[in-house]
């Protein structure tokens, strides 16, 4: 505890926020519907609705149009309260005359600044809720009205005089939207679980998602590790008939072209604004509010700007393990003794977490190598009485905190002599240097770069990878090898997405905006976010990511690389902070939050991943071969330099989901 030891003060932000705010209401939710002609569509509504109760225990809904036998809709809705308990904010919410419906997950942080022009726009608001200024604003501009939100959301509305239904889902990503087409119906839900309860999407494995989670540890968007359920992309949003056709799919927001910069005192200046207006709109709750602290650069910023805007103590929470190589308890107390908060450290022993593993690992909603360490801290987070925690996430990925920021722009400058030899030359090259520097992961990745020519995404991307083109060919069964994508495996519906919707693709601009780029894209967009906020409300938690602001990134993506780097990693963060952080924190090599699973592995977890690996039926059921399967398990017990924790932790994730889901590859 730091400071006089008083309780988490946040009662007088909440005071301040009530009096200024006309008793918002605002929450925290779970989405879903179905639209077309379909047997049982209310029922299937209902078992939807029941698989997202952890996103909204606080209340839920439900809404049928149509006539049996015909084209119908249904809309279903759970809400985890964060401001307000009434139930003027209750979904599906319809406008005044019935014109429009809506459901809704997400926080619009400008909602009172929007809220304020509707009245001149001749709208008598009934709420005082953001999900009301949400559906007038699309009853006046349409989709247009995305161009005005700042915040996070996934949300769905429907026209009652067409029966067409809208549906978008914020800028980066931050909220999750499934879905699934048939010949007759269009399905839709926050989780990919959810889907899978309406009994309308038959439960087989994607062999291109297959091929992809090997490669990066998660599935690339916009597909799903499900054959058939896409999820939708960042910055879109769809238009569905009411039979349950797709008839728009469109992009509404792009990164914006990096742009020359001449002061960097007005860049410091413009940046420091800018954090400190995202974080205080993220401020906005009526319940205890926290934030996750790590004692890293991202997080240090996030609580630092919090206590200035609070009105009251900030409660922090840090994980700590009895493997001291993996907890940053006293990096994390030495930051909450500075900035004076309440700081509570969480202890995760081994046996702890072996008794919570299979509640952990059943709420995972896609396949991942992470997401364990999320569940972990928002389930004491929540456990200690919080409903919303700040994050630090994507301070990596926008001001550049990985190692992928050097690295992959090092090894692109070998890019020109590389391509001086041919695809065939280059593969010899890439076995020497695998024979030179031994079975070991550095010479995997560097072989695979070798091998693709050194550019800037085959180099990110080995260094992300998980396994190798030639391991994922021996771990995928025969029926799947013809499923390979060169040394790395990205979708072209990814690099699409990647392309960031313009001329320039991945091949062109800035190097250090590149990677920034790919990070969060492939990484922060397909694992970290999705992780997040599957794990974090499996615990019924939000969390809020205030560096993901589209203002905040639009402005620091713009800026030249050589604008965000220096003597420290996050050079550009540090310096508009302006706060002096211990050089072990600014100076220390990037670690992030992560479970001593090396060890753990070894020892406690072993159990589990036998059952799950040894279950030969299992493991040939999630596309993989079993023999080969035993030797990644066999080489990691061994200690081989080869074989890393997250190689036997993904494959028992992915065959335990698939047992657990009842998915399998297609015979």
């Amino acid at each position: 505890m730091t400071g006089d030891g008083s309780p988490v003060i946040v009662a007088g932000l909440r005071s301040f926020i009530i009096h200024h705010s006309e008793f918002i209401i605002k929450r925290m939710c779970g989405i879903a519907g179905i639209i077309g002609k379909v047997p049982d569509i209310a029922a299937r509504a209902e078992r939807m609705s029941d698989m997202l109760v952890h996103r909204g225990p606080d209340n839920q809904g439900s809404q049928l149009w149509g006539a049996a036998g015909s084209c119908q809709t249904a809309f279903a809705h759970r809400r985890l309260s964060i401001i307000d308990l009434s139930e003027a904010g209750r979904q599906p919410m319809e406008t005044s005359r019935g014109r429009y419906s809506i459901v809704y997950n997400g926080e619009i942080y400008n909602f009172l600044e929007l809220r304020r022009r509707l009245p001149g726009l001749g709208f008598k608001l009934r709420t005082h809720t953001d999900t009301e200024v949400l559906l007038r604003l699309y009853q006046e501009h349409g989709p247009e009205c995305l161009q005005m939100l700042r915040g996070m959301f996934a949300f769905a509305i429907r026209d009652n005089e067409t029966g067409d239904v809208f549906i978008a889902r914020d800028r980066l990503g931050i909220k999750p939207l499934y879905y699934h087409v048939s010949g007759d119906s269009f399905v839709f839900c926050s989780e990919l679980r959810g889907l899978l309860a309406s009994g309308l999407v038959p439960r087989v494995l994607d062999p291109v998602s297959l091929n992809s989670y090997l490669s990066f540890g998660a599935v690339q968007e916009p597909r799903t590790i499900v054959e058939g359920i896409r999820s939708l992309p960042p910055a879109h949003y769809m238009v569905i008939t009411a039979a349950g056709e797709v008839r728009e799919l469109t992009r509404y927001w792009k990164l914006p072209e990096t742009q020359p910069m001449s002061s960097r005192a007005g860049v410091i200046e413009e940046t420091a604004a800018r954090l400190d207006e995202s974080v205080k709109l993220h401020l906005i709750a009526d319940v205890p509010l926290g934030a996750f602290l790590s004692g890293g650069i991202d997080s240090s910023a996030i609580v630092a700007l919090m206590t200035k805007h609070a009105s009251g103590w900030v409660k922090t929470f840090t994980v700590c393990f009895e493997e001291h190589e993996f907890s940053e308890h006293e990096l994390a107390r030495k930051v909450a003794d500075k900035l004076q908060t309440h700081h509570a450290e969480i202890f995760l022993s081994e046996a702890e977490m072996v008794a919570s593993l299979d509640e952990a690992i059943g709420d995972i909603d896609q396949p991942t190598i992470d997401g364990i360490n999320t569940w972990v801290i928002s389930r004491a987070t929540k456990q200690a009485g919080i409903t919303v925690a700040l994050s630090g996430l994507g301070g990596d990925e926008l001001f550049g905190g990985y190692p992928s920021f050097t690295r992959a722009a090092r090894l692109h400058k070998y890019r020109a002599p590389l391509n001086w030899f041919n695809a065939a030359a280059r593969a010899r090259i890439a076995r020497l240097t695998t024979t030179l520097m031994g079975d070991s992961l550095p010479g995997q990745k560097l072989s695979s770069t070798i091998s693709a020519g050194g550019d800037l995404l085959s180099s990110y991307s080995s260094m992300r990878g998980l396994f190798s083109k030639a391991s994922r060919e021996n771990l995928l069964t025969s029926a799947q090898r013809s499923i390979a994508y060169g040394d790395y495996q990205i979708p072209a519906e990814t690099l699409a997405l990647i392309d960031n919707g313009s001329n320039n693709g991945h091949a062109n601009g800035d190097i250090f905006n590149r990677i920034s780029r790919y990070e969060m894209s492939l990484y922060m967009g397909n694992m970290l976010l999705r992780d997040t906020d599957a794990m974090s409300m499996a615990s019924s938690l939000e969390v809020r990511v205030p560096l993901l602001d589209h203002k905040l990134v639009e402005w620091v993506y713009s800026l030249p690389g050589a604008m965000k780097t220096g003597r420290h990693p996050k050079q550009l963060l540090v310096e508009a902070l302006g706060l002096k952080l211990p050089p072990e924190i600014t100076d220390r090599r990037k670690m992030g939050f992560a479970l001593p699973f090396e060890r753990w592995l070894r020892t406690s977890l072993k159990p589990f991943v036998s059952d799950v690996l040894n279950d030969q039926d299992a493991v040939r059921c999630a596309g993989l071969n079993p023999g080969a399967v035993s030797v990644v398990v066999d080489s990691f017990a061994k200690g081989s330099r080869s074989t890393s924790w997250s190689r036997v932790w993904g494959l028992a994730v992915l065959v335990d989901w698939c047992r657990r889901h009842q998915v399998r590859i297609a015979e």
